[in-house]
């Protein structure tokens, strides 16, 4: 069976994710402890929150250097939400902070002053194992947005008549998220059990 395990820095979602995981059979836990986490088979990053606070509690965890390295070594790993963002070069939410890197890109805000809070559909630059052309709706709760090369977006929400990236993908074995699976009900379930197959299968 896939061992997976969520990263736990103390801001996130860390709990209903959990629930979601378990509720497919899928064995998952949630940990912050670097021996524990070196052993697992796929990776989650989750967050709700700030980006500088939470680089700032991944680097108190002792964390940054490690989803670093585990990347490199290919092993996969998923960020949903602001565990997405994370995964990129820097984010301009409150200051300009740097993050891990893994992806190179911005973390912007959205043009809109409104926050990007609901369900909506998430439209595929091409068909692939993820979603069909347009798929059905996931729920959305931010209101900064990825901003890099085009090659690593592979699909988009429309808000306010803006394009924003959805889903951001870099070689096999890493994967973002901009909305919450675990909040979206039965697709967002029948969602995280593709992501993780594709994930762990490469």
């Amino acid at each position: 069976m896939i061992d997976i395990t969520i990263v736990d820095y103390d801001l996130g979602n860390q709990d209903s994710l959990l629930y979601s995981l378990k509720s497919l059979n899928l064995k998952a836990k949630i940990s912050k402890d670097i021996e524990v986490l070196s052993k697992s088979d796929l990776l989650i990053l989750p967050g709700v929150g700030s980006f500088p606070e939470a680089i700032k509690r991944l680097k108190e965890n002792n964390l940054t250097e490690f989803l670093i390295k585990w990347v490199s070594k290919n092993k996969p790993i998923l960020g949903i939400c602001l565990g997405m963002q994370l995964l990129c070069s820097k984010s301009y939410e409150d200051k300009e902070t740097k993050g891990l890197g893994i992806i190179n890109g911005e973390i912007i805000a959205l043009d809109s002053s409104s926050c990007h809070i609901g369900w909506n559909s998430v439209h595929m630059v091409e068909e692939s194992y993820l979603l069909n052309s347009k798929s059905d709706d996931f729920y959305f709760n931010h209101s900064f947005k990825f901003k890099g090369n085009k090659n690593f977006i592979k699909g988009y929400a429309t808000f306010n008549d803006e394009k924003i990236p959805a889903i951001i993908k870099k070689d096999n074995n890493v994967l973002g998220i901009q909305f919450h699976p675990e909040k979206s009900q039965d697709a967002g379930k029948k969602l995280l059990l593709i992501l993780i197959k594709k994930l762990i299968d490469g």
